[in-house]
């Protein structure tokens, strides 16, 4: 019998010594790779979960010279599976009223010769609404769902009220499109008000659930959870300020009103949304998730606190300054707006060098190339931003909407979703049991999505200087990104069949308020 080494993989290990399992859940992998394990080797385990590799290689030889207790039965519960069910969900909706709808949008913007036509913006808002909680929410909440119990070693704290998290967003997203949708009307009111209640109920379920299992670990806070946490609290904040939104389109009465609402709210709601939600979260788990995947270097000096209050004091400096501005025009608001945005680059390039993401990583993989050109476009579209005020006055725009929209895609696109493929497709096939090295390489829909990004980012500046050429052209991109999501949507969505799952349960049982 061969030894077991750091270089063993997870799966060898449990099928020669089941019981091994037990020490496993003990230091954050339970559920990982189903009733067999991950395919990765226990020195990549270890890594990851910041555990000592020669102790394990300790207890798993005890174990196996002398076995405790019963036979270890693998049994998949709630936690176990959970994540599956907000990705899944995630995908459905990107690939329909996300992306494809996004791109339909575009198209209608392209044959119309400009971005600025109101009778689009009902359905560009419901499109907003469905990526910010149907893409970024169901991805960021099965991520942490899954995660984030392994990370603090313990178990995930009722996982049925996770599970109720996800119908209250499911349902307050269905809804919420549909009351965008249809108004002005009494039954868009009423869409609004239950679907306003179902996402501030779910975050708060989300936030209440991952709170309690923090308590419940005896593992040391790390310095990467502040970030965690206060990108919870600007989601509840975008969540709640998403139903003023809404309410405040809803009860205005004339097209001016609603052009200085919507000039008004629109702003400081989508920086809350990206740079304070999801960008806060994606540097939190980048922390604890990135360098440790993928082998890299760590630098020399410690620079997370730093970043940390310059995220977040220049997103609460911008939305300030964003207001006091719109409401007071008085030269100093403008000072601070343009110190906000003059922030953005630095703590994008210092995050990214404290992640290690330009340095070579030790442990390759084929999902590496989307974290590194995610972090790329953050830096990309954060040195956007100081610009902003010189292209309006170059372009003679009080606000230049095409330059703001060109830097938002750039965003959410380049940086985020870049994020969550790389991610998803590194984890998801952990989680199944499947050798990654041995699964497509992902280069089709990574140059796909990349090409759309760049054509979208390029070509809706250009609108401003070469329309007869840029607006024909523009209309294309959208759909080069949903090729390369659907691409890579089917591939996540096969690996996650894989997995063991608990089908009939799944579909029979009611929504549970407990875990099973």
């Amino acid at each position: 019998m061969s030894e077991i080494t750091s270089d063993t993989s997870v799966s060898e290990i449990v099928q020669r010594c089941p019981n091994a399992h037990r020490i496993f859940d003990r230091h954050g992998l339970r559920g990982c790779g189903g009733e067999h394990g991950p395919r990765e080797p226990l020195g990549f385990f270890a890594a990851v979960h910041q555990v000592d590799v020669d102790e394990l290689l300790r207890e798993i030889n005890a174990e196996m010279a002398h076995p405790t207790g019963q036979t270890y039965v693998y049994k998949e519960t709630l936690q176990d599976y959970i994540y599956r069910r907000f990705f899944k969900a995630g995908i459905v909706i990107v690939l329909t009223v996300g992306c494809l709808w996004g791109a339909i949008n575009l198209l209608q913007i392209a044959l119309g010769n400009s971005f600025l036509q109101l009778r689009l913006l009902p359905s560009i808002h419901a499109h907003a609404h469905a990526m910010v909680f149907g893409w970024v929410g169901m991805f960021v909440m099965g991520f942490a769902y899954q995660s984030f119990p392994r990370f603090k070693n313990t178990t995930l704290w009722r996982p049925g009220l996770a599970n109720l998290s996800f119908y209250l967003l499911a349902a307050g997203i269905v809804t919420g499109m549909a009351a965008d949708m249809l108004l002005p009307s009494f039954s868009a009111l009423a869409l609004g008000v239950f679907s306003a209640a179902a996402e501030v109920t779910a975050v708060v379920f989300f936030m209440l659930v991952l709170y309690r299992t923090a308590r419940q670990s005896i593992e040391p806070h790390n310095p990467y959870e502040k970030f965690i946490a206060s990108s919870f609290l600007w989601f509840l904040l975008g969540t709640i300020l998403n139903a003023v939104f809404f309410f405040a389109k809803a009860t205005v009465h004339t097209e001016h009103g609603l052009i200085m609402r919507i000039a008004l709210i629109d702003g400081p709601l989508r920086d809350i949304q990206l740079l304070g939600f999801a960008a806060l979260i994606i540097a939190g788990v980048s922390q604890r998730f990135v360098p440790q995947v993928y082998g890299l270097k760590r630098p020399t000096a410690d620079c997370r606190n730093l970043i940390f209050w310059l995220m977040n004091g220049s997103l609460a400096l911008n939305i300030v300054s964003y207001v006091l501005l719109l409401t007071t025009h008085e030269l100093y608001s403008a000072f601070g707006l343009e110190l906000a945005y003059l922030l953005m680059p630095i703590w994008a390039v210092l995050l990214a060098r404290q992640l290690g993401v330009f340095n070579s990583p030790s442990q390759p993989d084929r999902t590496f190339k989307f974290i590194r050109t995610a972090y790329i476009w953050l830096i990309i579209s954060c040195s956007m931003m100081p610009l902003f005020p010189l292209y309006g006055a170059l372009t003679h725009q009080v606000f230049a909407h095409t330059y703001m929209g060109s830097h938002r895609h750039a965003f959410t696109v380049g940086f985020i979703s870049m994020m969550i493929l790389g991610v998803s497709s590194r984890v998801v096939p952990i989680l199944a049991g499947v050798d990654s090295k041995r699964m497509n390489s992902l280069w089709a829909p990574f140059i796909l999505l990349n090409l759309g990004c760049v054509g979208r980012v390029l070509l809706q500046v250009l609108t401003d200087f070469i329309p007869t050429v840029a607006y024909p052209l523009i209309g294309f991109t959208g759909f080069i990104e949903f090729t390369a999501l659907l691409w890579w949507g089917i591939e996540l969505w096969r690996t996650m069949n894989t997995a063991k799952t608990n089908r009939p349960e799944m579909l029979t049982a009611r929504l549970p308020l407990v875990a099973p």
